[in-house]
């Protein structure tokens, strides 16, 4: 009886017409060789185009079948902790679970390319977590001109008079020294505020603006600061994992995300008009926020905010034409009429 994950990959492997499972499931290592150099399907793609044709769901399905399976507990803290190779893990895996053929056969393929995806999102996570436990130093010069160029990309015509003062509330920090802010986020709360000020300029303009309003505002620098916690956790409970696998395991991918979430919190604060929420509503409706952005990460909708936003864009280039051409077909109409009065 096969296990679940060998069916994921061998139903993958077929897809993706890597092999006909009766040609390799008798062949010994040397006569796979054989059957790889005739089969132009499979030499044709680089071990990264292999990892890139595999779809993303296939190797989310093997994340979680892996994450899930107690006999695989091992293999899955290798692959969390970065330790041991990926051969390896994938050679016990495969023997743990009655893996027919090779790595080298389609359906170890399959695996291995998708253990690399997988050991990718583990690596970015190590990475993340190490900015957000780095503190901020007031004494370390980069600290400081990080700080210095969220300021200017937020505030370019405005000068700040020193590096203590109650400037910084402007930007929505709470006291005269932003550093003491960053505590519960590190670095990584700043590097995500400034990708979003300087990367989304028209995004962040706009959410600034509205985080100035003189009844609905909120402070801009610590709600970023809460939305780099949720998607840090996000991203260490593996609820990023299709998102990883669709778009790519990388920082910037990580940052995008960032990004899509403080853009779409706007919106929602910003949604509720009659009455206008104030920063006394901030704790409840921030809860309600996170639900739904849950939401849209198990179903699958969340998308890098470069991606939403051109994705807006063509939405209202499209609602315009149509109104457009709505308004030429009255015109049209009345044209119509007037000729035959």
């Amino acid at each position: 009886m096969t296990s679940e994950l060998y069916r994921v990959c061998n139903s993958a492997a077929h897809q993706l017409g890597w092999y006909n499972e009766l040609e390799f499931l008798n062949n010994d290592d040397s006569e796979l060789d054989e059957e790889q150099e005739k089969s132009p399907l499979i030499k044709a793609l680089s071990s990264e185009e292999q990892m890139v044709a595999i779809p993303p769901f296939v190797v989310y399905r093997i994340d979680r079948s892996i994450l899930f399976s107690k006999q695989l507990d091992t293999e899955r803290r290798n692959l969390e902790n970065q330790s041991g190779q990926l051969d390896e893990v994938a050679e016990m895996i495969m023997i743990k679970k009655g893996f027919a053929g090779s790595k080298k056969s389609p359906v170890g393929r399959v695996l291995c390319s998708s253990l690399s995806r997988i050991s990718e999102t583990y690596s970015l996570t190590i990475q993340i977590n190490e900015r957000a436990s780095t503190k901020y130093d007031s004494t370390n010069p980069i600290h400081e001109q990080k700080l210095l160029k969220l300021w200017n990309a937020l505030m370019p015509e405005t000068e700040l008079e020193s590096r203590l003062t109650r400037q910084w509330a402007e930007i929505g920090f709470q006291g005269n020294d932003p550093a003491t802010d960053f505590r519960g986020m590190g670095l990584q709360g700043l590097d995500d505020l400034i990708y979003y000020a300087t990367t989304h300029t028209d995004s962040a303009q706009r959410t600034f603006s509205s985080s100035r309003h003189p009844v609905s505002w909120y402070p801009f620098a610590i709600v970023g600061i809460n939305i780099t916690q949720c998607a840090v956790q996000a991203l260490r409970t593996r609820q990023l994992q299709y998102y990883l696998y669709k778009y790519g395991a990388n920082k910037k991918t990580y940052s995008e995300f960032y990004c899509y979430l403080y853009h779409k919190f706007n919106d929602f604060w910003i949604s509720h008009q009659e009455p206008k929420l104030t920063v006394m509503d901030f704790e409840m409706k921030f809860k309600e926020f996170k639900i739904q952005m849950n939401k849209e990460l198990t179903t699958h909708q969340t998308m890098p905010l470069v991606e939403w936003l051109e994705k807006k864009r063509i939405e209202q280039q499209n609602l315009e034409k149509e109104n457009r051409k709505v308004i030429e077909e009255e015109e049209e109409e009345e044209e119509e009429e007037k000729n035959n009065i």
